[in-house]
C-alpha cells in the first residue's frame, strides 16, 4: 500500500493517449476518497513506445506535451522533454508502459535495453529517492478494430490480451525495478464479459470517454493506493454509468487487482 498519512497522491505517466484515457478520472476518484493533494501528470505522445520515449529521454528532444492537473482541471504545456516532467515535482509513483501495438511482443520491451535504459534515466534524474515504479499493462482493442497494428494479433482480441500478459510476465513481473502493476488491461477484458460487452472503446482501441476511462481510472487508483474502491461516490456520467453497471466495474477492477494475468467472468466467482 502507498497510501502516504496526509493522504498524497502524486503519479507521473510517460506514455501515450493509452495513459490519458487512463489518467482522465482518477484526479476526481482520489479525491472522493479523501485525497487532499492530488498532482496528476502525463508526457503524452501519441502512438509513443518506449523505444522513442528512451531516445527523446538521451537526447532531451522537446516533444511531449506536459498535462497537468493539480485542481480537477487538465492543463497542457507543449514542446517539453521527459527531464521537465521527472523534475516538475516530488513524484510518489512514475508510471512506464509499452505502446499498445507493440504491448503483446516481449522482445520490443527490451531490445537494445530501451527499458533498461529509460529505468535508469527515471531513476537519475527523479527528484525523489523513495520514488515507486509503476508499469501500466494496457488492453487489446476491441474485436472488428481497424487499427494496423491489430494484425500484430491476427486482429482477434483474445489473441492480443494473451500476448500483453504473456509479454507483461515475462518482462515486468520478475523486473525488480518496479514496484507496482496496473492492469487496466485485464480489468477491461473482466468487464468485456459482463452485460457492458465489448462496447468500451470510441473508436476501437481508445477507451470511451466515461465508461472505459472509469474503469481504467478505478483501476489506477486500486493499483496504486491499494485501497478499496467500494465507498468512492464519483461517476464522471450518471447517463453512461447508470448505478446498475456500477458494482460490475467495480467487481472487474477488483478482480484484475486480485487476478492480474486472468480474465474472470464476472458473476461467475465470489472475490475473496
Amino acid at each position: 500500500m502507498l497510501l502516504s498519512p496526509n493522504k498524497t497522491l502524486k503519479v507521473l505517466a510517460i506514455g501515450n493517449s493509452f495513459s490519458q484515457d487512463a489518467l482522465e478520472h482518477l484526479y476526481h476518484i482520489a479525491k472522493s476518497a479523501g485525497f487532499e493533494q492530488i498532482v496528476l501528470a502525463n508526457l503524452y505522445i501519441g502512438g509513443c513506445s518506449l523505444e522513442t520515449h528512451w531516445n527523446n529521454a538521451k537526447h532531451n528532444i522537446f516533444a511531449y506535451s506536459y498535462d497537468k492537473n493539480v485542481d480537477g482541471t487538465w492543463r497542457s504545456q507543449e514542446n517539453q522533454t521527459i527531464l521537465h516532467g521527472l523534475q516538475d515535482e516530488v513524484w510518489d509513483i512514475i508510471t512506464l508502459q509499452q505502446v499498445s501495438g507493440l504491448s503483446g511482443i516481449a522482445s520490443s520491451y527490451q531490445e537494445e535495453q530501451r527499458l533498461s535504459h529509460l529505468i535508469g534515466y527515471v531513476r537519475q534524474h527523479t527528484t525523489n529517492p523513495h520514488l515507486k515504479l509503476a508499469w501500466h499493462m494496457t488492453w487489446a482493442y476491441q474485436q472488428g478494430c481497424t487499427k494496423e497494428s491489430f494484425a500484430n494479433y491476427g486482429n482477434d482480441q483474445n489473441a492480443m490480451y494473451e500476448a500483453i500478459v504473456q509479454a507483461t510476465q515475462r518482462e515486468i513481473a520478475a523486473n525488480r525495478a518496479f514496484s507496482l502493476l496496473i492492469p487496466t488491461g485485464t480489468a477491461i477484458q473482466n468487464a468485456r464479459t459482463s452485460c457492458l460487452g465489448d462496447n468500451l472503446t470510441r473508436d476501437g482501441y481508445h477507451l470511451s470517454l466515461n465508461t472505459g476511462r472509469y474503469i481504467a481510472g478505478l483501476t489506477w487508483f486500486r493499483a496504486l493506493t491499494g485501497q478499496s474502491i467500494e465507498q468512492i461516490t464519483y461517476v464522471p456520467s450518471a447517463a453512461d454509468i447508470p448505478v446498475e453497471s456500477l458494482s460490475i466495474i467495480k467487481e472487474a477492477v477488483n478482480w484484475a487487482i486480485q487476478e492480474p494475468f486472468v480474465i474472470t467472468k464476472l458473476g461467475e466467482r465470489e472475490i475473496r
